[in-house]
C-alpha cells in the first residue's frame, strides 16, 4: 500500500510558500516525487535535486535534517546518511510554471548523476522507503542554453549557468 505526503513548495531566500505543490508517494523499494513550481522565470533551464537523509536520527538536530541546521561536515552528513544527486530537469514554461517528477529506488542508482552516495556509496536512497527524509530543491541555471550545453544545464549540478545558479525551491518530505 502506497502513502503519499503532499508539502508546499517554499522559497530558499524566506522560506514563503511560492504557490507550488511537492507529492512523494512511497513504496516497499522506491519513492516517487513529483514538484510542481511557480514563478519561475520562463525559459530558465531548472534542475530538480534529490537529498536523501537515510538515517534522520543522525542529524545534528533530529527531525530538523538540512544545511542551516545540521552538521554539514564530513562527519554529519556520514552520520545522516545523506545523498544528493539528480532527479531531472526541464525548461520553464511561458507562464512561469514547471512540473518535474523523479523516482529514488532503494539501492539502486537509476542512471542519477550522484553527487555524493549515502555514506558515500553508490546509491541514494539505502533506508527503507518509509524511514528516509527526502528533500528535493529547484535549481536555476538561467536562460536555458542550445544543444549540448542545455544538455548539462538539465542534467549537472551548477552547470553552464547564466550567469550564475541559484537554488530557488524547495520541499521537504519527512518520513
Amino acid at each position: 500500500m502506497a502513502d503519499t505526503d503532499e508539502q508546499p513548495v517554499l522559497d530558499f531566500s524566506d522560506f514563503s510558500d511560492t504557490g507550488g505543490v511537492s507529492f512523494a508517494t512511497r513504496y516497499d523499494d522506491k519513492i516517487l516525487v513529483t514538484l510542481e513550481a511557480e514563478g519561475l522565470t520562463p525559459g530558465d533551464a531548472m534542475t530538480l535535486w534529490f537529498v536523501v537523509f537515510n538515517n534522520p536520527a543522525g542529524c545534528f538536530m533530529i527531525g530538523q535534517c538540512g544545511e542551516f541546521d545540521e552538521d554539514f561536515s564530513e562527519a554529519g552528513i556520514m552520520s545522516a546518511e545523506v545523498a544528493l544527486g539528480n532527479a531531472t530537469g526541464n525548461v520553464v514554461k511561458s507562464n512561469g510554471t514547471l512540473e518535474f517528477g523523479g523516482i529514488l529506488r532503494q539501492n539502486m542508482n537509476d542512471d542519477h548523476q550522484i553527487i555524493f552516495g549515502a555514506a558515500f556509496g553508490d546509491y541514494l536512497l539505502t533506508a527503507d522507503p518509509e524511514d528516509a527524509e527526502v528533500h528535493v530543491v529547484l535549481q536555476s541555471h538561467g536562460q536555458g542554453r542550445g544543444g549540448k550545453k542545455l544538455r548539462e544545464q538539465l542534467t549537472y549540478l551548477e552547470a553552464n549557468c547564466t550567469p550564475s545558479c541559484a537554488d530557488l525551491q524547495f520541499a521537504l518530505h519527512k518520513p
